[in-house]
């Protein structure tokens, strides 16, 4: 009996972190214009909408940026340091002046 009360127990823990994780990215895409500063490291941000964000020197290390839509953001002095993003997303965004990317540069602007 005691199993069975604790296997159903970690279950709803499991689901409750799960739908508070999906609640927390559905905020995050809706204040996409006031995370200038915000300390997201650590979060699962996949699938969230940050298209046209604000996120000048915010802190997304280790973050999971897996489809985030990142087109037209502002990443001025972010720090991406281990974040899970690809390099096509890092191409959508509009600035990545003086953000550390996630191999631990810093990214200066593009060569011409």
């Amino acid at each position: 009996m005691g199993g069975i009360v604790y296997r159903t127990y970690v279950r709803l823990l499991a689901l409750y972190a799960i739908a508070g994780q999906r609640m927390y990215a559905f905020y995050l895409s809706r204040r996409k214009t006031k995370l200038a500063g915000a300390d997201l490291s650590y979060l699962n941000l996949s699938g969230s909408n940050l298209t046209n964000g604000d996120l000048r020197g915010a802190n997304l290390r280790r973050c999971d940026l897996t489809g985030v839509k990142l087109m037209g953001a502002n990443l001025s002095g972010a720090d991406l340091t281990a974040a899970l993003v690809t390099q096509a997303q890092l191409n959508e965004a509009a600035s990545l002046d003086g953000a550390t990317l996630p191999n631990g540069t810093v990214y200066v602007g593009a060569f011409e």
